[in-house]
């Protein structure tokens, strides 16, 4: 009997405890969503739907409630943000309200992990001035041979009498060209994916993006329960990636230096500024090489394949931007250029349609660090909080996008994008922490739709999602099962 009062203490305990944790935002006079023991608003997301998909629905529920909505991650508070004028305070005008990300971060267990995404504070102001004079136009345009190169590849590939064209999962055909772009690009490596999924670097990258389901579980105790996974001493990657990355950054920047060995690349400009007055540490172009391998290659390679399945589902559009890439190609004597890619003006509609429907980041976060009221409210959100900005639920948003769900890439027309609402369109975010990559990223994919476009037709097949699903446990947006189209060359 005493076994049995206890067993119920106990149980009224934790009862109790939740109760009090899920009172925050109603303490506070905030509209909230009913959270649930114990997983707080989130006990669908990566078992029935992806957070996208409960993102945009939540969205939608509170977007006419006021300026944003409480919900908790497990019993930590969290806010989300509906309205665009209170997006722009938290990107840009109240930025040292929100300078951080507010992720966990344990440089001893993990030292890839403390790079510029992850950063905060002074750390992150010191950092992205090492590294925004390594994205400039000029900078970008010298790596771009690399990219065509790689692109080149992928095309001759698909051209193999092997490849079966009825029906091709073409997300990991991008994800190769992609590593093979980034693996020489970020570290120096010119390494061949495409035709050999047993490459060690293409085995490393899947371990980051698939880890093994114990890694998994580990990740959700990391980001549910920080200061257990401080305590325990863990790293968000494993070990093996740890060790080959930093390994493979060692390993190259010694033979550079010691063989006075100088490439257009991303790496040799971070060797440049460790040997410059401003100065960078190892274990700094480690992290930063890496978080641009890990930004830059599962965003790049999802853009390609969702941009390949609206165009196989939109023919006439197809058709138009392939006759636009002629046109410009035409007048740089049949070359893809640098240049010429950026006059490719339906291109640059395509790509931003494409984001728009399917955000690189569907959601984004930030951090509060110090109280905030909300202006023209009596609301507070309170330091440490945890701030979303759910693109995919204003890139759907109806009163911004009139028929969302419809891919029209006249959406971004000069004309029309005169009339976007500001803070409407941010698939990479807005303000101080907007992706530094994005040149580079936007740059090798519009690079690789040319090159495939000029060589084959894409089509759907048999096995093309009609609609799109998600799966659910996907850190990114990825087609269920994969992404299956057919491809017909062009003669």
């Amino acid at each position: 009997m005493l076994l049995l009062y206890i067993g119920i203490s106990i149980i009224l305990l934790i009862y109790f405890y939740f109760k009090k944790c899920f009172s925050f935002w109603k303490d506070r006079g905030f509209v909230y969503m009913e959270p649930s023991i114990p997983l707080g608003s989130f006990g669908s997301v990566g078992f029935k739907e992806h957070l996208s998909e409960f993102m945009r629905r939540e969205y939608n529920n509170f977007k006419d409630k006021g300026p944003a909505f409480g919900i908790y991650l497990l019993t930590n508070p969290g806010v989300v943000i509906t309205d665009p004028e209170l997006i722009k305070e938290v990107c840009s005008t109240s930025f040292e309200h929100f300078h951080e990300r507010g992720l966990y971060v344990n440089e001893k267990a993990d030292p890839l992990w403390k790079n510029l995404f992850t950063a905060g504070g002074q750390e992150w102001r010191d950092l992205r001035a090492k590294l925004s004079p390594t994205f400039t136009s000029g900078k970008i345009k010298m790596m771009f041979p690399i990219v065509v190169g790689a692109a080149d590849r992928m095309v001759e590939y698909l051209k193999f009498e092997e490849i079966t064209h009825e029906s091709l999962e073409i997300k990991e055909i991008f994800a190769s060209f992609m590593t093979e772009v980034i693996a020489n690009v970020a570290f120096g490596l010119d390494i061949k994916c495409l035709g050999h999924p047993d490459n060690e670097f293409r085995k490393v990258t899947r371990n980051v993006f698939e880890p093994p389901k114990l890694k998994n579980f580990e990740n959700f105790v990391i980001f549910s329960f920080p200061k257990i996974a401080t305590f325990f001493n863990l790293g968000i990657n494993s070990k093996h990636v740890i060790d080959f990355f930093m390994g493979t950054v060692r390993e190259n920047m010694e033979y550079r230096e010691k063989n006075n060995i100088r490439r257009n690349d991303f790496f040799q400009l971070l060797i440049d500024v460790k040997n410059s007055d401003v100065g960078m540490s190892f274990n700094e172009i480690a992290a930063n090489s890496f978080i641009f391998f890990a930004a830059g290659f599962e965003s790049s390679s999802s853009i390609m394949s969702f941009c390949c399945y609206e165009l196989a589902l939109n023919q006439d559009i197809q058709d138009r931007l392939r006759t636009e890439i002629e046109e410009v190609a035409e007048r740089y004597n049949g070359e893809v250029t640098y240049d010429g890619i950026r006059e490719i003006k339906y291109l640059d509609m395509v790509f931003n349609e494409t984001i728009r429907i399917y955000p690189v980041v569907d959601t984004h976060v930030r951090k509060c660090t110090k109280d905030f009221k909300i202006p023209n409210t009596d609301l507070v959100i309170p330091a440490g909080t945890a701030v979303l900005i759910p693109a995919v639920g204003l890139h759907h948003d109806e009163k911004y996008f009139e028929n969302p769900d419809v891919f029209d890439p006249n959406r971004f027309s000069d004309e029309n994008i005169k009339k976007l609402v500001p803070h409407t369109f941010i698939p990479f975010s807005e303000g101080h922490r907007m992706c530094i990559g994005q040149r580079f990223g936007t740059m090798q994919v519009k690079l690789g739709l040319v090159k495939l476009l000029r060589n084959f037709k894409i089509l759907p097949c048999n096995k093309t999602l009609i609609p799109m699903k998600y799966t659910p446990n996907s850190g990114f947006q990825s087609p269920f099962g994969g992404m299956w189209l057919k491809l017909e060359h062009i003669n």
